[in-house]
């Protein structure tokens, strides 16, 4: 683990001020990678115990399109074992893993905590170089078993072939009080939290998410978010603006298949092709489009890594060249100033602070002076200055 180290809670800027609430620390040292990591997931899980050959070709054609989208890990089914399916399928699962591997992706598998066959399933892949468990959703007729994650931790530690496995759990709303007991009794490296799949109501946000960080930063564990898809943001442009909250958040990030494109997160295991087909017009309609659904989050996921977000401090905006309105989210990540209006009117931004993205066109105001339309986010570089690159980030 590593410890925090200071950081100033108010910045000055060229002109004007940004008055600020610190509420997390930067990490110091090399932090292991799951502290910061961006984990694409397949939602549901694509590979199962009777996933065929042909499937398997698929997950190494997505896990060759994820590698280039700037992601650092990959979660999938738990995949078959000798016995379930034929020698080549279970030779071309351990050819996706090298393959994976060899992009710079680690590769998380989902697993069902509570079924035997599937504990048998995680100690064969993680032997052979999967690098960790992902138990699913915490939901509330199913009991937290503590217990059982200590015996999964004792599975991660006598199978794991790689360094730093990880086993995660996530939350969603309804559960989302259990953060502060499952993290006290458990060692999880990612506990997702739901917090952020709606931002409408900033001072909820603010409130929720530095408790959140606050138990975290106590325990030693990283904060871990949800990107939301179009239907739990309630709209694509709320989506959008949500995903570069989400993205300059401090900690690792799961966004799940289909959001870098807009699309709404698949619910059903089974196949649909309309659904690929969608997603293969969208991505070749969005792919260097400027202000695409997709090439906006691939340029949030690439100043993620550049100014290493995922390992910078947090702090809370209270007055930017005044008073922060109810309407408006707004937060230093590092250096970055990320502003979000979810509100009705037009929000005026500092002139003198350079853009680096937004999640919709800006508009133009009195003067010339850039606005920031409603349901729409913005990434600020507060101070510019040569910034240092991350050399695990994918370009």
């Amino acid at each position: 683990m590593t410890d925090p180290a200071p950081s100033a809670p108010t910045t000055a800027a060229t002109t004007g001020t940004v008055t600020t609430r610190l509420v997390h620390r930067a990490a110091v040292g090399s932090p292991e990678w799951w502290r910061s990591a961006v984990v694409y997931v397949n939602e549901p899980p694509l590979v199962s115990g009777t996933t065929t050959l042909a499937e398997v070709a698929e997950r190494v054609e997505q896990i060759r399109a994820v590698s280039r989208l700037g992601v650092q890990a990959v979660r999938i089914g738990c995949p078959p074992l000798p016995g379930e399916a034929p020698d080549e399928t279970i030779d071309a699962v351990v050819g996706l893993l090298t393959r994976a591997h060899r992009t710079g992706l680690r590769v998380v598998l989902r697993i069902d905590p509570l079924d035997p066959r599937e504990e048998a399933c995680a100690r064969y892949w993680l032997s052979r170089g999967a690098d960790g468990l992902d138990l699913g959703p915490v939901t509330e007729s199913e009991p937290v078993s503590h217990a059982r994650y200590r015996e999964l931790h004792a599975v991660l530690a006598e199978h794991a072939r790689n360094e730093d496995p990880i086993l995660s759990t996530r939350l969603s709303p309804a559960t989302q009080s259990r953060v502060a007991d499952m993290l006290h009794e458990d060692w999880l490296h990612h506990l997702v939290d739901a917090d952020l799949l709606d931002v409408g109501d900033p001072a909820q946000v603010v409130e929720s998410v530095t408790e959140s960080l606050r138990i975290r930063d106590a325990l030693g564990s990283a904060g871990a978010w949800l990107v939301p898809d179009v239907l739990e943001a309630g709209s694509p442009e709320l989506a959008l603006a949500t995903a570069l909250v989400v993205l300059a958040m401090p900690g690792a990030v799961y966004l799940r298949q289909g959001i870098e494109l807009g699309m709404p997160v698949k619910t059903t295991q089974h196949a649909e092709p309309e659904r690929l087909a969608l997603a293969a017009r969208l991505k070749e309609e969005q792919r260097g489009q400027t202000g695409s659904c997709f090439e906006t989050i691939r340029a949030a996921l690439r100043l993620r890594g550049d100014h290493r977000l995922g390992l910078a401090p947090l702090a809370w905006v209270d007055e930017l060249d005044g008073p922060v309105p109810d309407t408006v989210l707004a937060f230093l990540s590092g250096e970055m100033l990320v502003v979000a209006n979810v509100g009705d009117d037009d929000v005026p931004l500092a002139p003198e602070r350079e853009v680096l993205l937004s999640s919709a066109p800006l508009a133009t105001g009195e003067g010339g002076r850039l606005m920031l339309p409603p349901r729409t986010a913005v990434w600020q570089w507060l101070e510019p200055q040569p910034r240092e690159k991350d050399p695990r980030v994918r370009r």
